[in-house]
């Protein structure tokens, strides 16, 4: 599952948890447990708080979204 979580941030580059989990069919809880996981490796970043989504929703106030962002090491 992880390796799943790896390839969609690759993909996409950066996604808010709460679509990253939805995607996996997780709860965001598992989802950032494993999100963390990629953080200690060096492979994923957490956004700061108030970080917009890709492409500048605003849905969603920014204090309250999450959003991993996918470290190319090339």
């Amino acid at each position: 599952m992880i390796l799943e979580l790896r390839n969609l941030l690759r993909q996409r580059g950066q996604l808010p948890l709460k679509e990253l989990a939805a995607q996996l069919e997780l709860s965001p809880e598992i989802t950032r447990a494993m999100l963390e996981r990629l953080i200690r490796k060096g492979q994923v970043e957490r956004l700061p708080p108030g970080a917009l989504c890709p492409g500048g929703c605003r849905t969603c106030p920014p204090e309250s979204v999450e959003i991993y962002r996918w470290i190319d090491h090339t």
